[in-house]
């Protein structure tokens, strides 16, 4: 898997307060967990550098070289992945977010994304293409760690289904979600003569009142008929 560059800064405090003032001047407070160093590292990023980072789903679920600027002269390296953020879907602002530190010789557990490749037989003869699974998880070293999990579905007709069963991952690679676990399927559309056709239904609306004024006109003479006994 490709290595991904991204750049942070040291933060010197914590607390809600500062993490609010650092919000106002367009930064993201966030925390390096970092098993090679004493304690946690406290970081910043400006905003749209982590939202354009985080919106790359293939970036972020991998390993990211981190280069953090401790002062003008220093400067720190870590490998990490991100392990959570904090989104405010009403303000669409990213407010907070972790990153994990790991070890080239430490296996670790990521976020591969699915891509499927090739439209399908039954597609093309009209059918829909039903997506289930877009991404799975695994556990390997971050230098065997896959960019993406590739599948080909062009053969793929009515009916057919493709699970996690059918994907064959480097030996180096281990599977964590479960493999019963359906990751597309093509099934056939809705068949139309079950739906009332639109002139039917404007038909059974026209004719709807005309078969009431006729039973009214029934039900008048029989009404009629027995006064006149």
């Amino acid at each position: 898997m490709k290595r991904i560059q991204l750049q942070a800064e040291i933060r010197e405090k914590s607390g809600k307060e500062e993490s609010r003032k650092l919000r106002k001047t367009g930064y993201v407070p966030g925390v390096l967990y970092s098993p090679r160093d004493k304690n946690n590292i406290l970081l910043k990023i400006p905003e749209k550098e982590i939202f354009r980072f985080l919106s790359d789903k293939k970036h972020s679920h991998g390993i990211i070289d981190l280069e953090i600027k401790a002062d003008e002269a220093k400067k720190l390296t870590r490998l990490a992945v991100i392990k959570d953020f904090q989104y405010d879907s009403l303000q669409k602002k990213i407010n907070h977010f972790d990153f994990y530190g790991v070890a080239l010789k430490e296996k670790v557990t990521l976020v591969i994304p699915i891509v499927l490749e090739g439209e399908p037989k039954g597609v093309k003869d009209g059918g829909i293409l039903d997506i289930s699974l877009r991404e799975v998880e695994v556990e390997c070293l971050p230098t065997d760690a896959p960019e993406a999990i590739v599948i080909d579905i062009s053969e793929m007709g009515f009916n057919d289904v493709k699970t996690l069963e059918d994907v064959v991952l480097p030996k180096e690679v281990k599977l964590l979600t479960d493999i019963s676990r359906v990751i597309a399927s093509v099934v056939a559309p809705t068949r139309e003569e079950e739906a009332v056709p639109e002139e039917e239904a404007e038909e059974a609306a026209v004719a709807a009142p005309e078969a009431a004024d006729k039973a009214k006109d029934k039900e008048d003479k029989a009404t009629e008929h027995k006064a006149k006994e």
